[in-house]
């Protein structure tokens, strides 16, 4: 079950793998680097879609960073850390830090480009977690500001000059978090024949033994189909989950409207790159094919694509 659960969460996601934590780096060594600047590594699944968001995040700003993918199965890639999820996100810029959780990586680096008035561990220390209960009784941490960018008043203005702008990206990227993330799992393993071709796409692009890879993609795809059945009735999605996802992505561009190219005017906001990132981890997929011909999403995809491209030229 480990095998199994492991490889369908690096697709999914849904079921809480990357669950909110945070805690110093004390046993990881990294190079000093002078004042001001960044250097990242950045521990993935690259079929998950929290990792996708942060990678999106990263690549829109052109900021370089190494990628360790994590074996799903054993994950001895992040032994270092009691924190045992990804995304995590391994940051020096004048000290060491151990960053987690999607959103809270994205907000602290974005208040850390915009703001040089505090060190990135002065701005990591605003979003401290919160323990929580879930509906099953297990104590999760969570961040009740992880949407939040830390600014003063003049920041905020020249970032967001009226205050509905940054409701709007704050209430997009939650939405993202909470809803948007939680279809994609019902919808790739939908049926037999899209729950094996998910896995034989978690395991070409995942880190995966020989054997694990073939356990993974067969006795996987068929778990996961009857997993996916559960998590259709856990979130109330309709008996075809496609017209879920169809509402869900319809809506989001009935957001962005047509007089902008992005959320964030001529250029993506942390809304779009949130949005984007979620929904790219499905291309190759049948569902991923569908939404682009039964949506209106497909103009608005194509030019994050190019925006992104462009910015790592």
């Amino acid at each position: 079950s480990r095998l199994v659960l492991g490889a369908a969460f690096a697709l999914g996601g849904s079921a809480g793998l990357c669950l909110a934590a945070r805690q110093r780096l004390r046993e990881h060594s990294a190079a000093e680097l002078p004042a001001g600047s960044l250097q990242l590594t950045l521990y993935q699944y690259k079929t998950c879609p929290f990792c996708s968001k942060v990678r999106a995040f990263l690549d829109y700003h052109g900021l370089p960073y190494e990628i360790v993918e994590v074996n799903p199965i054993m994950r001895k890639e992040i032994k270092f850390s009691s924190y045992r999820k990804v995304p995590i996100l391994l940051a020096n810029a004048g000290s060491r830090l151990q960053l987690n959780d999607s959103s809270v990586i994205i907000s602290a680096i974005k208040t850390y480009l915009i703001s040089r008035r505090n060190s990135l561990e002065e701005i990591v220390s605003f979003y401290p977690p919160v323990k929580t209960m879930t509906e099953q009784g297990k104590e999760v941490l969570e961040y009740e500001n992880k949407y939040w960018l830390m600014l003063d008043e003049k920041e905020t203005k020249r970032v967001y000059p009226v205050k509905e702008v940054r409701v709007e990206e704050m209430k997009w990227r939650k939405w993202a978090d909470d809803w948007l993330v939680h279809l994609i799992s019902p919808n790739v393993y939908r049926t037999p024949k899209e729950a094996l071709a998910s896995f034989d796409y978690i395991v070409r692009e995942g880190k995966f033994g020989t054997l694990e890879g073939l356990f993974a993609k067969y006795v996987g795809a068929v778990a996961m189909f009857f997993v996916s059945k559960r998590l259709k009735k856990r979130h109330q999605l309709r008996d075809d989950v496609r017209e879920d996802l169809y509402e869900a992505v319809n809506e989001w561009v009935k957001a962005v409207g047509k007089n902008r190219l992005f959320m964030g005017g001529n250029q993506p906001n942390l809304a779009d790159l949130a949005v984007y990132g979620v929904l790219r981890v499905m291309e190759g997929l049948e569902a991923f094919d569908d939404m682009m011909v039964h949506t209106n999403v497909q103009p608005w995809y194509q030019r994050m694509e190019e925006v992104i491209q462009k910015a790592g030229v």
